[in-house]
């Protein structure tokens, strides 16, 4: 390399001087010359005089993200460097390739085997430093695109987390864990980087599963889990054209994969399962298990933990990922991210707790929403009783003789409407009260859970039998009117199973 006094500044090179630097050179002069320019720029370098001694920096420093490196070279020459390096788990790594062999071959050979760039001895030191000015815009216009990639993807979660908020904060939370369980396990800072961004995405394909799936309050029967499992391959399949990483279109389609093989989709095994995906899947079952969810309670982190270890003790889940994914828990609780929630997001959510157990083409909804079990646990109210109501009808049987089941159905969706009607009207007369009144359908039969004081309970009352009256008189249907108060406190299983017993 020529000797030349450079006039370049610091200031030209503002990416790589926020890492490191490492030359690889086995001629002395050359390799100290070259480090006297770069530092001379600003940069920060590093030197080794073989190809050995480069790659041994290289998996000891993860701040380095250039190598200028020389193609011959004892003990590892230039090239063998070079593929070595692409093995190696760390961050991203650029090199340019000094050399003084000035054949193509050479060069694509060079540049197949991971250089990103190859320039021919002697160099001049501003012609060098014209490669780095190019390289440095290069680090800089990638990093703008991570930036914006990864706010797209923050995108994609809130906006299925404007169809469901726990999957939103379910991606949050597995990202979280997964980074800090990477981080125990030593993973490099770029493999974290790529590991986050996998998480925050990996539930992305449930953007296309039907809400009545998606939002079931309930368990999965046979053909909604068979829906449910479409969500890895339908997210890789939103990514695996867009998205350069790989990792994390493995990570969106494997996630669910166990080392057993009793995962889905593919049922992969073993070493087909990557360490990232390892970790994902832990901390996707880990989550699962410590939150709430419509249809189940949380789980304590004790009991996570021991499920945790028996799916590793079965070959399930990795034992090492386990054991790093317990060690980070101490003292910390995921739970505590959440997702903010915006007015608007907020009524959304509390309509969608409702509206699925809306019956068909009417304005009440299924008793089951009681079941669900922010609700069996007891009523959450300022008041220390509620009240359940049964409405049955006594000759609804000889009704569907006569008249036909079809009949039957609609008049007693017509009642059920009535009734709403009345309780609306109820609360708007006196909407000074601010209790709460909730009809619900079941089967022949209606519902309802009622959280008002006494003296407004009478004055609903009154207003349902004036009704039950109305339905006599119109359509032949007699109805018996039970009322039963319970503790705040009690379990709204519990009251149902009472009153339903009583009435038997």
């Amino acid at each position: 390399m020529k000797h030349s006094h450079s006039n370049a500044t610091s200031d030209n090179l503002p990416v790589l001087r926020k890492y490191k630097v490492l030359v690889a050179e086995d001629v002395a002069l050359e390799r100290e010359l070259l480090v006297a320019h770069l530092s001379r720029w600003g940069l920060n370098v590093k030197s080794a005089s073989n190809g050995k001694e480069a790659l041994s920096v290289l998996q000891q420093d993860d701040a380095i993200r250039l190598l200028i490196t020389d193609l011959h070279m004892p003990d590892l020459n230039g090239l063998e460097l070079l593929q070595e390096i692409r093995m190696l788990a760390r961050p991203k790594l650029y090199s340019i390739v000094l050399s003084g062999i000035s054949d193509r071959q050479t060069l694509i050979n060079a540049l197949q085997a991971g250089a990103t760039d190859y320039m021919v001895k002697p160099c001049h030191p501003e012609q060098i430093f014209a490669r780095l000015a190019v390289l440095d815009q290069v680090m800089a216009l990638e990093g703008e695109y991570q930036a914006l990639v990864k706010d797209l993807f923050d995108v994609m979660g809130d906006m299925l987390g404007c169809r469901d908020i726990y999957s939103s904060e379910h991606s949050l939370r597995v990202a979280a864990i997964s980074r800090k369980t990477g981080m125990e396990m030593g993973l490099s800072s770029e493999e974290l980087d790529a590991l986050e961004i996998g998480c925050l995405v990996h539930d992305m394909g449930k953007i296309a599963i039907p809400d009545d799936i998606l939002l079931k309050p309930g368990r999965f029967d046979k053909l909604d889990r068979q829906i449910m499992n479409l969500h890895p391959t339908i997210g890789a399949k939103f990514l695996e054209a867009r998205y350069p990483d790989d990792r994390v279109v493995e990570i969106v389609l494997k996630h669910h994969e166990r080392l057993d093989g009793s995962g889905y989709p593919s049922g992969l095994k073993g070493d087909d399962i990557g360490i990232m995906v390892r970790i994902v899947s832990a901390a996707d079952v880990y989550e699962a298990l410590i939150a709430k969810r419509p249809y189940k309670s949380p789980m304590s982190s004790t009991q996570a933990i021991e499920i945790l270890r028996d799916e590793a003790k079965t070959g399930k889940l990795d034992q090492s990922v386990v054991t790093a994914l317990e060690n980070v828990m101490r003292g910390w609780n995921p739970l505590a991210i959440q997702m903010p929630l915006y007015e608007e997001i907020d009524a959304l959510e509390s309509f969608r707790k409702v509206t699925y157990f809306r019956e068909p083409l009417c304005r009440f909804y299924s008793y089951r929403y009681l079941l669900m079990p922010d609700r069996t646990t007891g009523i959450a109210s300022d008041i220390p009783r509620y009240h359940m109501i049964l409405i049955r009808f006594k000759n609804i049987d000889e009704f569907n003789r006569k008249g036909g089941c079809i009949k039957t159905d609609r008049i007693l969706d017509k009642f059920g409407e009535k009734i709403q009607e009345s309780l609306n009207a109820f609360a708007k007369k006196h909407s000074e009260i601010q209790d709460e009144s909730l009809l619900f359908r079941r089967g022949k039969d209606y519902l309802m859970l009622v959280k008002y004081q006494h003296d407004s309970l009478e004055q609903m009352s009154r207003v349902i039998v004036a009704q039950l009256d109305e339905c006599k008189d119109q359509w032949g249907l007699e109805a018996v009117f039970s009322l039963k108060s319970f503790p705040s406190t009690c379990p709204v299983e519990h009251a149902l199973n009472q009153i339903l017993k009583e009435d038997t």
